[in-house]
C-alpha cells in the first residue's frame, strides 16, 4: 500500500519576479550535466572492475541523481517527460520484486538484451542490486551492470536535451515557474519525510512504530543518508542561495520574509541532522530528530509560505499496492 501526494496549485497572484536563467543553468544544467558525468566515471569503473572506485562512484551517481531527481520538473514544461524518471529510479514507484528477477537473468542464458526487458531491470536500484550483491569477474554480471549504467546516462541526457528545449518556456511565465517550483519542493519534501525517514525509523503511519533500517532506500549499498544529504542540499540551492534569484528571494519580495526563514531553518536543522546521521541511525534518535525536522519543513511549505504566496492548494490521497 502507497501513499501519494498530489499538489495541484493555482497562481493568482498579478505579477512575480520569478527565479531565472542564472538559476536555471547553475542548478537544473550544471546538476544533470554532473549526473551524466558520474555515470560515465562509473561505467568506467566497471569496465576496469575496480571495485573500491566501484562503490565509490556508485555513492557519488546517487548524490548526483538525487540532485536532479529533487528539482525534476521537466514533466510540467512536457508531459511526455512525465515518466522518464521512473525509467532511472523506481523507489516506491514499482511493486515488483526485482531482485529475484535480477538474479534469473544472471543465471539464465538468454540474451542479456531480451532478458533485460523491463525497464525496471535497468533501473539505478537494479544496479546497486548487481554492483554490491554480484560478482562483477564474472562476465555476464559485468555486461549487465554495463547495460544498466548506460541506460542511465541515455535518459540522464534525454532529460537534459529537454531541459534545452524546454528552457523558455520555464523562464517565460514567472507565475507558472514560481508555482511548479513550490509544487516541487512540497512534493519531495513529503517524499523525504515519509518514505525516505518515516518508514524506516517507524514512524509514518504504514510502519508506525516498526523501525527497520531495511526500508531505507538504499540499504544494500550504503547510501541511503548520502541521498537525504543530497535532496537536502539541492533544496538549499532552491530557497537559499547567495548566488542567484531564487524561491527564498522571491518570497521576500512578497512579504513572506517570516515564511521562507521558517522554512529556511528547518531545512538548515534538517541538514544538520543528516549530516550527524549514520545508516544505522533511522531507528534511533537522531532518525527520530530528522523526521521531526523535515515534518517541520514540510509544514513550512505546504502550509506557511503556499498560504502566504497567494497558492490554492488540494491535497489528494491514494492507496495502492
Amino acid at each position: 500500500m502507497m501513499r501519494y501526494l498530489v499538489v495541484i496549485i493555482f497562481f493568482i497572484s498579478i505579477v512575480v519576479n520569478a527565479v531565472g536563467e542564472k538559476f536555471f543553468n547553475q542548478v537544473i544544467i550544471v546538476n544533470i550535466i554532473l549526473a551524466i558525468k558520474s555515470v560515465d566515471l562509473l561505467i568506467d569503473n566497471i569496465n576496469q572492475a575496480n571495485s573500491t572506485r566501484i562503490r565509490m562512484q556508485f555513492g557519488n551517481l546517487v548524490s548526483s541523481w538525487k540532485k536532479v531527481e529533487t528539482t525534476y520538473f521537466l514533466g510540467d514544461l512536457n508531459e511526455d517527460y512525465l515518466d522518464t524518471p521512473r525509467y532511472i529510479d523506481i523507489f516506491h514507484g514499482n511493486n515488483e520484486e526485482i531482485k529475484p528477477q535480477l538474479d534469473l537473468i544472471i543465471n539464465s542464458n538468454d540474451e542479456l538484451f531480451n532478458a533485460m526487458y523491463k525497464y525496471s531491470h535497468k533501473t539505478i536500484n537494479a544496479l546497486e542490486y548487481v554492483l554490491f550483491t554480484k560478482d562483477l569477474s564474472h562476465q555476464r554480471v559485468k555486461n549487465m551492470a554495463l547495460i544498466i549504467a548506460k541506460s542511465i546516462k541515455s535518459y540522464l541526457s534525454e532529460i537534459l536535451d529537454g531541459y534545452k528545449m524546454y528552457q523558455s518556456k520555464f523562464l517565460e511565465n514567472e507565475q507558472y515557474a514560481s508555482a511548479i517550483l513550490l509544487n516541487t519542493l512540497i512534493a519531495g519534501t513529503y517524499k523525504l519525510k515519509e518514505w525516505r525517514v518515516g518508514d524506516v525509523a517507524g514512524l509514518s503511519k504504514k510502519f508506525k512504530n516498526k523501525p527497520n533500517n531495511y526500508r531505507a532506500e538504499y540499504a544494500t549499498s550504503g547510501n541511503s543518508v548520502n541521498a537525504i544529504k543530497a535532496i537536502l542540499e539541492t533544496q538549499a540551492q532552491i530557497i537559499n542561495s547567495p548566488d542567484y534569484q531564487d524561491l527564498g528571494d522571491i518570497s521576500r519580495q512578497f512579504k513572506a520574509r517570516k515564511e521562507i526563514d521558517q522554512a529556511i531553518s528547518a531545512l538548515n536543522d534538517s541538514i544538520a541532522n543528516a549530516n550527524n546521521m549514520s545508516e544505522f541511525d533511522f531507528i534511533n534518535d537522531k532518525g527520530k530528530r530528522l523526521y521531526q525536522s523535515t515534518n517541520r519543513l514540510m509544514k513550512a511549505y505546504y502550509i506557511s509560505l503556499m498560504d502566504k504566496l497567494g497558492f490554492v492548494s488540494k491535497v489528494l490521497d491514494a492507496d495502492g499496492d
